[in-house]
C-alpha cells in the first residue's frame, strides 16, 4: 500500500473494513520499525470502539488489539479496505509483532526532536507521506512556535522535515542533522517564498494556507 498525499491524522479513527466487506474496527494506531535511524510503517492497529478501550484501560479485557500488515490494505478513501478477511489478522501479543526497537505513534508524539547541537526544535504531532511515499515528520511546539510567532505567521503552518534529515532515533529522542540555525534560516527563506506566492491570492477554503518544507522540491499545501 502506498501513502501518497495522506497524513496520519486522516488515516486516524477511520472504519477497516475486510474483504468480505465486515467492519473489524477502527484506526486506533500505527507501528513503525527502526532500522537505519529510519522509521518504517509497519503495522495498523485497530480498536473496537470507546467501550471496549475503556474496558482495556482498567484491566477488564486482555489488550490484544487485532494489526494489519500495511501490505494487507487495499486501498484507503471513506474507509479503509483490506484485502484478507478477520480471521488473518494478527494481534499485538502474537510472537513477532512487537519488536524492541518498534514504536506507536501515539509513543512517538512523546519524544523530542533536537537539532544537531542538541537544542530542542519540538515534537512530532503528525506524518505526512509525499507523492513518492517518503515519509516526514510534521513537528510543532518549542523553537517552532516561537519562530512562528517571531515571523508573524499563520497559526497552522506546519514545519515538514524530511527523513535524510534525521541522523539518529533512540527511545528518549530524534537528533537531526542540522542545527537550529540552519533550520531557522530555512524556515525563514521558505515561508518568505510563500507568502510571496500567496500574496493577493485568497486560499482555496478546504486547503491550508501554506506548509514550511525542509529540502529540495517545492511546497504544498495540504487539501
Amino acid at each position: 500500500m502506498k501513502c501518497v498525499e495522506l497524513k496520519y491524522s486522516d488515516i486516524r479513527s477511520k472504519d477497516v473494513v475486510d474483504s468480505n466487506g465486515e467492519k473489524v474496527g477502527e484506526v486506533m494506531d500505527w507501528i513503525f520499525g527502526c532500522g537505519e535511524n529510519k522509521l518504517n510503517p509497519k503495522y495498523i492497529v485497530l480498536g473496537g470502539g470507546r467501550i471496549e478501550e475503556f474496558l482495556e484501560s482498567i484491566g477488564t479485557r486482555p489488550d490484544i488489539d487485532p494489526v494489519v500488515r500495511l501490505e494487507e490494505v487495499d486501498s484507503i478513501s471513506d474507509k479503509v479496505y483490506l484485502k484478507v478477511d478477520s480471521d488473518s489478522l494478527k494481534k499485538t501479543i502474537d510472537p513477532g509483532v512487537l519488536d524492541e526497537s518498534d514504536f506507536t505513534f501515539s509513543k512517538l508524539t512523546d519524544i523530542k526532536v533536537v537539532d544537531s547541537d542538541g537544542f530542542k526544535i519540538g515534537f512530532i504531532i503528525d506524518i505526512w507521506f509525499d507523492e513518492d511515499n517518503m515519509m516526514w515528520l510534521l513537528l510543532g511546539g518549542g523553537f517552532f512556535e516561537e519562530l512562528l510567532e517571531r515571523l508573524k505567521a499563520q497559526p497552522d503552518i506546519d514545519l515538514l522535515v524530511p527523513p535524510h534529515f534525521i541522523e539518529d532515533i533512540s527511545k528518549n529522542e530524534i537528533k537531526l542533522s542540522i542545527s537550529k540555525f540552519q533550520l531557522e534560516s530555512t524556515c525563514e527563506d521558505e515561508y518568505s517564498k510563500l507568502k510571496r506566492q500567496l500574496e493577493g491570492a485568497a486560499p482555496h477554503e478546504d486547503a491550508r494556507y501554506a506548509q514550511l518544507r525542509l529540502g529540495s522540491g517545492p511546497s504544498r499545501g495540504f487539501a
